[in-house]
């Protein structure tokens, strides 16, 4: 296993606001089918205006391990500062986060329980489609950045669980089948997230308790949201939710049907698609929770 010179397989893509394209490249071929690493994951750095690549970063074997699959990859850049950035990519089938920095071009993996799936939270039913996935660590997503905080707080969530994770403590359980696969935050603290088997988009506004009454719906579809396998959150001035839905188990278990729409990308600007729900501000069903400077970073 040595490095690839182009691309295998990619799952997420991050595109920043220093005019850059992070993409994950995982090193295998054959993930539907039978998994076969090729080569080493690597990172891929492209200029958005000339698609020239800028960077490429091969993470170190010592981090590939075996059944391993690097599918998400999550961007932190701090004010107008690209230099001084980190990602952070996700092994959802061996339950381990590296962390890279671009500025020092050297990575280290972190480990801990908390990224393993939970074996209550394996069995998913798609409407009459049952099957089973093991899946751990896979969405990321971070609190906004402040230059009056000193640092920035990251929320995950193992796919195979019901339960999000804020920095070290377990929230509360979204109830049955809720599965999310991907999270992101706009500038305003408002995280939207997948419901993969409930055909939903979910929010939470994080400056409230991270309990089940505090989480929302901002679209629901038995037609246009089945599977919705990832979300993101533009910089615009207005920022919009994209969100693109797959169909990924039925290809995986059946097959795509021609006869049917399986692949659909849909935006929303973040404002209207929380209006009236508990996530937003201007709701005051519940009690909000604002931390205080001298309270915890991680709630």
């Amino acid at each position: 296993m040595g490095t690839c010179d182009g691309i295998t397989s990619v799952f997420r893509v991050q595109a920043d606001s220093c005019g850059r394209l992070w993409v994950l490249d995982s090193g295998q071929i054959h993930i539907t089918i039978e998994p076969k690493q090729v080569c080493h994951p690597q990172i891929l750095i492209f200029d958005l205006k000339t698609d020239r690549l800028l960077t490429r970063y091969v993470l170190p074997g010592e981090f590939v391990k075996e059944d391993g699959l690097f599918s998400n990859i999550l961007v932190d850049i701090r004010g107008d500062d690209c230099v001084n950035v980190h990602a952070y990519l996700t092994d959802v089938w061996r339950f381990n986060l590296v962390v890279f920095s671009l500025e020092k071009m050297r990575s280290w993996l972190v480990s801990d329980h908390l990224f393993y799936p939970d074996p209550l939270a394996a069995a998913y039913k798609l409407h009459h489609l049952e099957f089973n996935w093991m899946d751990g660590l896979f969405g990321l997503s971070l609190s906004p950045y402040s230059k009056y905080l000193p640092d920035r707080i990251l929320y995950f969530h193992p796919m195979s669980s019901f339960r999000g994770v804020l920095c070290t403590n377990v929230s509360q359980s979204r109830g049955p089948s809720g599965h999310v696969s991907s999270s992101w935050m706009d500038r305003n603290g408002i995280m939207f997230f997948n419901l993969v088997t409930r055909d939903s988009i979910g929010c939470w506004d994080t400056r409230k308790p991270y309990k089940r009454e505090n989480l929302g719906v901002v679209a629901k579809s038995r037609k246009t949201l089945v599977f919705p396998n990832d979300v993101k959150v533009d910089q615009e001035p207005r920022q919009s939710i994209w969100i693109i839905s797959n169909w990924l188990p039925y290809y995986l278990h059946e097959g795509l049907s021609e006869n049917k729409i399986n692949f659909r990308i849909m935006r929303a600007y973040t404002d209207e698609a929380i209006k009236n729900t508990i996530c937003d501000p201007l709701v005051r069903k519940h009690d909000s929770y604002i931390p205080h400077s001298d309270e915890t970073d991680c709630y």
